[in-house]
């Protein structure tokens, strides 16, 4: 089985949804799962999802999604990037050499749909638990790549700012999906907003298991010791611990591996960049990833990108 999205319009659907399609057969019957202005399952009977996520998390049972409803926006005025591709930030700075504002959903969550008893249950949402769920990247083709340059592997949409929610589901960190228990892993913000820019957010991982209106498990938030993930995560001259300065998750970091059905999790780190390497396992702990502030700043990116 496989689930996807689709939309009449990407940036403001009016039709459309998430599906559940069978691999087999010429024209497998598509079942809808979730609908463009369909029930939001909050406390507000009222309201109706108009924004869904295009990526999606699924374990064969559960499917992990963002959404959004009303119409109440906030504006965040997003800044090129100062690292990656030098053609793409040209590109960007060419396109938006004053930034480019967006409008956010304000009532936004994340969510876990079980296909087995049709149930769709909240996760977390915002405004409410954090502030935001969706993370922002200038990517995409460069025009001109393709001719020898730096972006000769990106043949597909042309450079432009796009959104991204991060969240990962699965009901096998007790070993089966016969039941109707699941853990969810997301990736969320917490912070005021003032001239169109985040006022020293915290960006964490977060963990809650379902269902039913379980307790929220922090799994590593910026600015935590990065000790925790390395010991090797100190500064060089004074010995002072490094904060996490940045994290993501992969949408199947719950995979199982072949000899147990514990989910890895993990965090690496990259030569000169600050990443740290190293493996973990946990009944709770998704892969993950975190980056830790260097001496003289830091580079690269998470899976986000």
């Amino acid at each position: 089985m496989a689930v996807f999205a689709g939309f009449d319009n990407e940036e403001a659907p009016t039709l459309g949804g998430i599906y559940l399609a069978p691999l087999s057969g010429p024209q497998p019957a598509l079942t809808t799962l979730i609908s463009i202005g369909g029930r939001v399952p909050i406390k507000n009977k009222a309201a109706r999802f108009n924004k869904l996520s295009e990526g999606l998390s699924f374990d064969g049972r559960f499917v992990a999604f963002w959404g959004a409803w009303g119409t109440a926006t906030r504006t965040l005025v997003l800044q090129c990037p100062n690292e990656g591709s030098t053609a793409r930030r040209a590109f960007c700075l060419e396109q938006h050499p004053g930034g480019f504002s967006v409008q956010v959903p304000l009532n936004q969550g994340i969510f876990v749909h079980d296909i087995e008893t049709g149930k769709t249950r909240t996760v977390a949402t915002a405004p409410g638990d954090f502030d935001d769920f969706l993370y922002w990247n200038f990517s995409g083709r460069v025009p001109g790549a393709g001719e020898g340059g730096e972006d000769d592997g990106d043949d597909g949409e042309q450079a432009r700012w796009r959104s991204s929610a991060f969240v990962a589901v699965s009901g096998m960190v007790d070993g089966r999906l016969a039941d109707a228990q699941y853990h969810a892993a997301f990736k969320a913000r917490t912070g005021t907003v003032a001239q169109g820019a985040y006022v020293d957010p915290v960006d964490g991982i977060y963990l809650r298991k379902g269902p039913g209106n379980t307790r929220l498990a922090t799994v590593i938030t910026s600015g935590m010791d990065g000790t925790l993930l390395d010991p090797e995560a100190v500064d060089a001259d004074s010995g002072a611990a490094l904060p996490v300065t940045a994290m993501g998750i992969e949408r199947d970091g719950f995979a199982a591996t072949p000899s147990s059905s514990t989910p890895p999790w993990e965090a690496r780190r990259q030569a000169g960049a600050g990443f740290i390497s190293r493996r973990f396992r946990s009944s709770e702990h998704p892969a993950r990833e975190a980056r830790v502030q260097s001496g003289g700043g830091t580079e690269g990116q998470g899976p986000e990108k």
